[in-house]
Formats: structure tokens, C-alpha cells, sequence
């Protein structure tokens, strides 16, 4: 009766529903999470100036790209923690947590020190417009100083999310919304500290809330209860979870690599295209959202069907989230179309970045439904605990397809809209490898043999 009280087993029941339990309060944790950077962008935008936002939005691939990797190592893990949950192993459940979250601190503490000293060489390297520099590199290193609290807070929010726990971490990020809220009003709009005083403000909120999470965690009512003393590293979990976690982790930071190849490109057409690129990622941000909190339900709801064995509820879960995808990336996507040029505005008053903007979103948002279908595949197939082959087909769609298209196709017409349709074509390409593995490939046959 206690793991009732904060887990959800959806290994019986109606999947639509059970599939929107888990979804919604994800949906919701990410909705404050990224009212964090939306906050902040508006704020600098209209206290620090378009320096000090374009600065910002400049530094947010390389941050990505180190919390895409540490995320899909954590996804990795909290795969293995949904089994054992599933399976009713309390034993293993309980070691898998302290593994998982002692995995997080030493991850935390490896990638803090390297960003802090690499990010300003990473932004030269990037072509980074000069006058963007000094703010990006002062708020990037914020960012960075609270890498051990962010990996923290994403493990414990995926492990909790794993066990069906999804409204705990929804609460918690969100009452750091409202912190994060009055710390940036403080370091900007009051102390008119711009870049580096959102820095601190998201930092501090990033350390609340991995207090609060590993807080939640030690007074959680079942096996999944995190206690200090018990903090180690199981070698037979821990080689489960990284042979899972750390080929998610490469296709997380595959994607960012790929953004990353991209914003150098957007850099070269100067500043005003650098913070409408930015922007343009804050404005779509809510779709991402969406796509996101199906993919890790239909990952939570594939692991703990898979420990218990129901393969057949599996696929009915797939092809249930598909559907819910479709409805709600669709409708988000046409609210995107009609709305940008004045949604662009509420952020900085400035025509020419309005206009990027809108382009951008133009040419990206009618294919939001197109990569709906990888999460939604990928999050099925590595719920089984398979994830080197959603690695490679992310990899060649999402890296390698660029590369060619940035290096071999964009000599051709060196225009930004040209740079934009590097987006639904590898979307579309990588969506179709998707859907024929997950419906004609042998994964399946591959988890349960393990």
C-alpha cells in the first residue's frame, strides 16, 4: 500500500489513460523548467539588452549537449530501475537507485570542472559573434558551477519518473519556478547584472531543486528510498545500466553535436540570427515539452511491461502514444505557425530578430509530428533495455545526414533558409528508420534473450 502512494504500475489497466498519468505531471516538470530559461530570456531581454540575451541563447547548444548526455545515461538507468519495479525485485530496485544517483555525482563532478575551463574556447571554436562572448562565457560558467546539482536533480527525477513517481518532481520543479522568478527580477532587472546575474539565478534554482528531489528520495515509502550511507556502485547494476545508459547518452549528445554543427553555421550570419535562433528554440520549447514527457511515459510504460513481461501491452502502448502525439504536436505546432512574429516580440522589441524569428519557425514547425514518431519508437525499443541500435540510427540521421548537408549541400545556396531545411528532411529520414526497425526489426527478440 505504500508504493501506492507515489507509484504508478501500469503493468494493467487502460493505457491511454495510464499513458496521460505519467505523461501530464512530466509535461507539467518540464513546463517549469523551461519557464526557467523563459523567464530569463524575457528578463535579460528587457533589462540587459540584446547583448546580453543573444549572449545566452549563443552558449545553449554546448549546455544542452552536456545535460543531453548526462540525461540519456540517466534515462539508461532509470530503464533498468522500471524493470526491477516492474518485476517487484526490491532488492535490486534499491540498489539500482544508489548506484544510479552515485553515478550522478561522480558524472557531475567530471563535467563541472571540464565546462567550466573548455566553454570559452568551445564558443571561439564555434564562430561565436565576438560581441556575444564575454556574456555567454560568464553565464555558461554559471551554468557549469551547478552541473553537480543538475545531474543530481535529472537522475532522481528519472528514477522517481521510472517507479511511475511523476508528480513529485512536477511540484518540486515548479515551486523553483517561482524561485528561479525572484532571483532573476534581483540579478538583472534590480542589480542590472545581465548574462552572468540569470547565470547565478538558474544555478541557485538548479540547487534548490536536486535539494529538494534527494530530499523527496529519502522519505520515499517503498524500495526505491535513497539513503546516504547506501550511496556505492553495484558492479553487475551498474555494467546493466551503462551498457543501456551510456549508448542513450551518445544519441542525446549525438542530437546536441548536430545542433551544435548547426549554430556554428547560424553564427556566421551574425548576431541578430544567433538570438532569433535562440529565441526561436525558447518559443518552440513548449512542443519539446510535449514530445518529451511521451517519450519517457512510453519508455516508463515499455520497462515496467517488459520486466513484467507483457509484450503485447507493449505495442499497444506504442501505437497508443503515437496517436496522443499526433493530436497534441499537431495542434501545438499550428498555434506556433499563427502566433511567432507576436510571441517573438513579448521578448525583445527589435524588427529584425522578430523576423528571423518567425522564419526559423516557419520552416520548422509544420515537422514537429515527423520526429514525434522517434521519440515515441526510440522511447519503445529502449524500455526493453535496447539502445545501441536507436544510437546508430540517431547518430546517421541526426549527425551524419547533417554533416553532409552543412559541409557537401550548403556551398550550394549559403542562405539561412537553406540551412533551415536541414531540419524536416533528416526528421523525415530518421523517422522512416524508426518506424521500419521498430516494426520489422528483431529488438524484441534481442531484450528478451538477454
Amino acid at each position: 500500500m505504500a508504493k501506492k502512494s507515489t507509484a504508478i504500475d501500469v503493468t494493467q489497466g487502460v493505457i491511454w489513460q495510464q499513458l496521460l498519468s505519467l505523461c501530464v505531471p512530466i509535461f507539467f516538470s518540464s513546463f517549469f523548467q523551461q519557464a526557467y530559461t523563459l523567464i530569463g530570456t524575457y528578463i535579460v531581454g528587457q533589462f540587459g539588452g540584446k547583448l546580453a540575451l543573444g549572449g545566452i541563447q549563443a552558449t545553449m547548444v554546448l549546455t544542452e549537449l552536456c545535460i543531453g548526455f548526462c540525461v540519456g545515461v540517466g534515462a539508461g538507468c532509470a530503464v533498468i530501475t522500471g524493470q526491477y519495479f516492474g518485476q517487484h525485485d526490491d532488492e535490486r530496485l534499491s540498489r539500482s537507485v544508489h548506484t544510479a544517483m552515485t553515478l550522478a555525482l561522480v558524472g557531475g563532478i567530471v563535467f563541472s570542472i571540464l565546462g567550466i575551463v573548455f566553454v570559452e574556447p568551445m564558443l571561439v571554436l564555434m564562430n561565436t559573434p565576438h560581441e556575444l562572448l564575454a556574456e555567454g562565457v560568464a553565464y555558461a560558467r554559471c551554468y557549469f558551477a551547478a552541473m553537480v546539482a543538475a545531474l543530481l536533480l535529472n537522475m532522481g527525477t528519472a528514477l522517481l519518473r521510472a517507479v511511475g513517481d511523476t508528480r513529485g518532481p512536477a511540484v518540486i520543479i515548479a515551486s523553483g519556478c517561482l524561485v528561479n522568478a525572484v532571483l532573476d527580477v534581483i540579478f538583472v532587472a534590480v542589480l542590472h547584472m545581465e548574462a552572468l546575474g540569470c547565470g547565478i539565478a538558474v544555478a541557485l534554482t538548479i540547487c534548490s531543486n536536486a535539494t529538494m528531489i534527494v530530499i523527496r528520495m529519502m522519505h520515499a515509502p517503498g524500495a526505491w528510498r535513497l539513503s546516504l550511507s547506501k550511496l556505492g556502485i553495484d558492479p553487475g547494476i551498474c555494467k546493466s545500466m551503462i551498457s543501456c545508459g551510456l549508448p542513450l547518452g551518445f544519441q542525446s549528445a549525438a542530437y546536441s553535436i548536430s545542433n551544435v554543427l548547426i549554430q556554428v553555421s547560424v553564427n556566421s550570419f551574425g548576431a541578430d540570427v544567433t538570438t532569433a535562433w535562440g529565441l526561436s528554440g525558447r518559443l518552440d520549447g513548449i512542443v519539446w515539452m510535449v514530445t518529451e514527457a511521451l517519450g519517457v511515459s512510453i519508455t516508463t510504460f515499455s520497462a515496467q511491461n517488459f520486466g513484467a513481461r507483457n509484450y503485447e501491452r507493449m505495442r499497444k502502448g506504442y501505437h497508443t502514444s503515437l496517436v496522443l502525439s499526433f493530436m497534441l504536436i499537431g495542434g501545438l505546432s499550428a498555434v506556433l505557425l499563427v502566433f511567432s512574429g507576436p510571441l517573438s516580440r513579448l521578448f525583445v522589441d527589435d524588427a529584425s530578430i522578430s523576423a528571423y524569428t518567425t522564419t526559423i519557425l516557419h520552416f520548422i514547425a509544420p515537422f514537429y509530428a515527423i520526429f514525434s514518431i522517434i521519440e515515441n519508437a526510440s522511447g519503445s525499443i529502449r524500455g526493453a533495455g535496447v539502445s545501441l541500435q536507436p544510437m546508430l540510427l540517431t547518430i546517421f540521421g541526426t549527425v551524419v545526414l547533417r554533416v553532409i548537408w552543412v559541409f557537401a549541400i550548403m556551398p550550394f545556396d549559403p542562405s539561412l533558409e537553406h540551412l533551415l531545411l536541414v531540419y524536416p528532411v533528416t526528421w523525415l529520414i530518421t523517422a522512416t528508420m524508426f518506424t521500419i526497425y521498430h516494426h520489422s526489426g528483431n529488438w524484441l527478440g534481442r531484450a528478451t534473450a538477454k
